[in-house]
């Protein structure tokens, strides 16, 4: 079978350091965030994105980069999905 990749555009914020995303938080001595899948560690230059819904979640940067582009014309960093 063959499968294509839908158009999905979301909110994206790239976190280095507590602050920089309200959803990171320390769980269990670790940065992590809330996932509909259960909590998932956060390291530094991952991104945390936000897809439509109120699911969050976080994605190593090269993962990102190679998935989403930026959306032109955006004030903040949203990215939608190649």
């Amino acid at each position: 079978m063959k499968f294509a990749k839908r158009n999905c555009i979301v909110e994206a914020t790239r976190w280095f350091s507590p602050g920089d995303h309200p959803a990171v938080e320390q769980h269990d001595g670790v940065w992590s965030i809330a996932t509909p899948e259960g909590w998932r560690d956060v390291k530094p230059g991952d991104w945390v994105i936000t897809p439509p819904g109120d699911a969050i979640y976080c994605m190593q940067d090269s993962l990102f980069t190679s998935l989403y582009e930026p959306l032109a014309g955006s004030s903040v960093l949203t990215a939608t999905l190649t």
